[in-house]
C-alpha cells in the first residue's frame, strides 16, 4: 500500500475517530467509553496500516490474489 492511500485511511478513521468520539460522549457523558471507543477505532487503524492484505483476504473469504 503506498504513502497516499495510507494517509487516506488516516483521514477516513479519523473522521469516524471524531464523529463518533463525539456520539458516545453526548449519548454516555463518560470519558471512559469514549477511550474504549477510540481504542478500537486505533486498533483496527494500526491493523490495516500494516496488514492491509490479509484483512481484505479474510473478509473476500480467503481468495488468494488472481482467482476466480
Amino acid at each position: 500500500m503506498d504513502v497516499w492511500r495510507k494517509i487516506g485511511v488516516t483521514i477516513i478513521f479519523g473522521i469516524v475517530a471524531i464523529i463518533g468520539g463525539g456520539l458516545f460522549w453526548v449519548l454516555s457523558e463518560d470519558w471512559a467509553v469514549v477511550f474504549t471507543f477510540l481504542s478500537i477505532v486505533g486498533f483496527f487503524l494500526l491493523a490495516f496500516l500494516f496488514n492491509p492484505e490479509q484483512m481484505v483476504n479474510e473478509i473476500a473469504g480467503s481468495e488468494e490474489p488472481g482467482e476466480h
